[in-house]
């Protein structure tokens, strides 16, 4: 159940902090004291959509926090599943800034939104005026059936889900392939395309090395005469090229070693040095042999590297790229090579998971309709308590197409409405098209009786269900929510006075003025002045002599009803 919860900055709220109690809570006030703030403040702890104008005017932020304890198994089934930690009571906070940031946390365990607003909505289910107007749609008639009969329904659910993810998968192969004029086509060019890549056999960076070879092949000339020059110099016909001179040194160096023995070394060195340069002549000569222009060399790698460059034009900017290319292109060639077998096989297969989908959705919508009885029988059960006693329903199911204009889903082909009569002797018709406020404010609190039930929720709100309603019908209502919070924590805003009477606990939305700016507090009623909040809503703004009287005969019976 919902302990504690603590608003701030929400709109008129600066800072409040409320404990709740299980049982009938109720909340009341003035017309404008605030009342759909607690609800709003509440809804946003809860990971409902919210904007920034929640924020009080003149602060940055807002955040709400709320505890709630005694929390359920499939609570905590959930939070074991998000590696929350679980303990006596569970927190969960939600902080919203004027730049739109939401930070939400679940026992101080920072979370996403999502996270948020799926671990609430096992705890806490919010009625308001925006889910009446849902209620009539038939899409969440659908959905009602549904979640009431989700035990039985969850095979076939899953079954019809599995069968369509297998059809749209066969749809896609088959758009793939398209017509066998298509495949066809395709063949004939990704052929081609892969025999000119393979044909070229490319080899990582020899477009480098052949605009260097052809590079060296356009400067021929000027490396073999730069060749012939240097071996003159070194060893030419003159007797003055450089090896010629070095004999020369050598011989002098020897000469002078009867003096000094370092110009014997020195002699020595030099004639080291001939020798290296004999060497380098001798490998310039050869070189310089059989260096020549190739115009068939050259004409070679001029072709290869048209080649590479047309095929990079095509195919992609690198010949790593080329290759991804050909890979990709051949997959899909040998995807295609068999193309008419394929389409035939694929649309066996297509038609085989039609029918399966087609049975099983047959199946589908014959268990919802048996779930849908038992639904409506509920559900006037509750009405007929809530003082409709005439009233009828009934969930209608538009018929299956045939098989040849069946067109699959992954939730079945159903269209399911509630058809409604409040009187008797008038046919049902469409819910929306019949139903007043007052007996839609009576059903949906039938309803979220049996689906609350069903999911195990401990804490439902009301966001005035009086709608509508007043006399005798809201006692009958008032003691229905009185009866439903003997099992759940009800927090129920309302203007009855005949509900506000039920309360186990009674809290006074108020609006009042502190220091030039609007606050709204909630006050929890002793006694008095709780007495004093039910004449207030018997006789309105001046209390007449009848109506604290009239309050305290209501306490006296809604006192006997809850002894009774």
């Amino acid at each position: 159940m919902l302990a504690n919860i603590n608003i701030k900055n929400i709109a008129l709220i600066s800072n409040l902090d409320v404990e709740f109690n299980q049982g009938l809570n109720i909340l009341s006030g003035e017309t404008g004291a605030g009342k759909s703030i607690i609800i709003d403040s509440l809804s946003f702890v809860l990971g409902k959509r919210a904007d920034k104008s929640l924020i009080r005017y003149g602060e940055n932020s807002a955040s709400v926090t709320a505890v709630f304890e005694d929390i359920g198994e499939n609570t905590k089934n959930l939070l074991a599943e998000c590696d929350i930690e679980i303990e006596d009571e569970l927190i969960l906070k939600r902080t919203m800034t004027l730049d739109g940031k939401n930070t939400c946390s679940v026992n101080s365990q920072r979370v996403t939104l999502g996270t948020l607003k799926e671990i609430a909505s096992t705890l806490a289910d919010i009625y308001s005026q925006h889910e009446s107007v849902a209620a009539l749609n038939s899409q969440f008639h659908l959905e009602i059936v549904d979640r009431y009969g989700e035990a039985e329904l969850v095979k076939l659910k899953e079954i019809q889900q599995k069968l369509y993810c297998e059809y749209k998968d066969v749809c896609k192969k088959l758009d793939k392939y398209g017509s066998l004029n298509d495949v066809n086509k395709n063949i004939d060019l990704l052929e081609y395309q892969i025999n000119e890549i393979t044909q070229a056999n490319l080899k990582e960076n020899e477009e480098e090395e052949l605009i260097a070879l052809r590079h060296k092949l356009n400067n021929s000339q000027y490396i073999i005469s730069t060749l012939n020059e240097s071996y003159n110099i070194l060893n030419g016909d003159e007797s003055e090229n450089i090896l010629s001179m070095l004999g020369y040194v050598t011989s002098s160096l020897f000469k002078l070693h009867e003096f000094d023995e370092t110009f014997g070394e020195l002699a020595e060195r030099l004639e080291s040095c001939k020798i290296e340069i004999k060497d380098v002549c001798y490998t310039l000569n050869d070189i310089a042999q059989s260096s020549e222009f190739n115009m068939s060399e050259y004409e070679a790698c001029e072709e290869r590297l048209t080649t590479i460059r047309s095929l990079k034009r095509k195919y992609g900017d690198s010949i790593e790229e080329i290759y991804n290319y050909l890979d990709k292109i051949q997959e899909e060639y040998d995807f295609l090579a068999d193309g008419e077998e394929k389409v035939k096989e694929y649309e066996e297969m297509k038609l085989d998971l039609l029918k399966s989908l087609y049975d099983n959705t047959q199946k589908l919508s014959a268990e919802r309709q048996k779930i849908a009885k038992r639904l409506s029988f509920e559900l006037l059960s509750e009405l007929k308590q809530l003082g409709m006693s005439s009233c009828k329903l009934h969930v209608e199911f538009t018929p299956l197409n045939k098989f040849e204009d069946f067109l699959p889903t992954a939730n079945g082909s159903d269209n399911a409405v509630f058809m409604f009569s409040a009187n008797a002797g008038q046919p049902e018709k469409e819910l929306s098209k019949v139903i007043s406020g007052g007996e839609l404010s009576r059903f949906m609190l039938a309803m979220k009786k049996i689906i609350a039930n069903l999911d195990g929720i401990s804490t439902m709100v009301f966001d005035e269900i009086d709608t509508g309603i007043s006399g005798k019908i809201a006692q009958i209502v008032a003691q229905k929510m009185y009866d439903i919070s003997k099992d759940k924590q009800v927090l129920a805003i309302t203007h009855l006075p005949q509900l506000a009477s039920m309360a186990d606990s009674h809290y006074l939305i108020e609006k009042s003025s502190e220091n030039g700016q609007t606050l709204t507090r909630l006050i929890f009623l002793d006694e008095n002045q709780r007495l004093n909040e039910l004449s207030r809503l018997i006789g309105g703004q001046d209390v007449s002599s009848y109506a604290i009287p009239h309050a305290k005969e209501m306490l006296e019976f809604a006192e006997r009803y809850k002894n009774s």
